[in-house]
């Protein structure tokens, strides 16, 4: 079982990497333009035969033998104000991973606006109650009630079920597959920079290619289309970070941060994502 998914973040006004999301260095990196963004779907377009599809299609058996999937991750505003029109442009839908826990702050989705994009056909999912920074290092307990109270959230908005999900901060474990299976969800997209999907607990557990604000429209599309020098080059990258987080431990966080305030130094840091 494969499918290819890409894994985006959020889409700002240019100079505004603040006002959708995540504030910070750190989350600014996986911050495009709106412009850039839609220079990305056009290559996309162009690159793949395969139109994106929807996991929930997917589970049903209506959707292609190895899919192509669009998700943006934490639930900024961005996905309402940006992400939904100019996927719509294409005919394209995408999945919305929200964190529940910021839910109608200033620069997250309010409720309103999660049932108006799932009206319009786009997956709302879970990205967790809080983003902890390394939820495969919290207990089972901790894990369990992260999905359990995100979906408990989204269903009382939207009045259906919760099935999709994206592991906050990448950082999968079994442990986490296992509690998003115990908790109802049927798709749960990882960090792993990998096609290759399992299956834990009736739970399919999906790979993505990450995009970043300095990925070229032309990455984008070869990611989208299968090519292997830009996936080995995540594959190679992503086994030294999670090599890092697994040494560094509680340290991973603050490393991070750091690490991203040096890169981005016009961008405050404060603030983790």
């Amino acid at each position: 079982m494969r499918a290819l998914s890409l894994e985006y973040h959020d889409v700002v006004d240019p100079g505004d990497f603040d006002g959708s999301g995540f504030q910070g260095a750190g989350p600014a990196s996986y911050k495009l333009t709106a412009a850039v963004f839609a220079a990305h779907l056009q290559a996309i377009g162009y690159a793949v035969k395969t139109v994106p599809g929807l996991a929930t299609e997917w589970l049903a058996g209506s959707a292609d033998s190895r899919p192509l999937f669009l998700t943006f991750d934490d639930g900024g505003v961005g996905a309402y104000t940006h992400i939904a029109d100019a996927l719509e442009d294409h005919g394209w839908r995408g999945h919305f991973f929200v964190t529940t826990g910021r839910l109608g702050s200033a620069t997250f989705l309010r409720p309103s606006q999660i049932r108006h994009l799932q009206q319009r056909g786009h997956v709302i999912g879970t990205h967790s109650c809080s983003h902890p920074a390394r939820l495969g290092a919290c207990s089972r307990e901790q894990i369990f009630a992260e999905w359990q109270r995100s979906i408990q959230a989204l269903e009382d908005i939207m009045g259906t079920a919760v099935v999709t999900g994206s592991v906050p901060g990448g950082f999968y474990t079994a442990a986490v597959g296992e509690a998003a299976a115990d908790a109802g969800l049927r798709v749960l997209f990882t960090s792993w920079p990998t096609s290759r999907c399992w299956t834990v607990r009736g739970c399919r557990i999906v790979g993505r290619y990450t995009l970043r604000r300095w990925s070229s429209p032309g990455t984008a599309a070869a990611l989208a289309a299968g090519d292997a020098t830009p996936r080995l080059s995540q594959w190679a990258w992503y086994r030294s970070l999670h090599l890092l987080r697994t040494v560094a431990g509680d340290r991973y966080t603050s490393l991070r941060q750091n690490f991203w305030a040096k890169r981005n130094p016009g961008v405050r840091s404060h603030i983790s994502g």
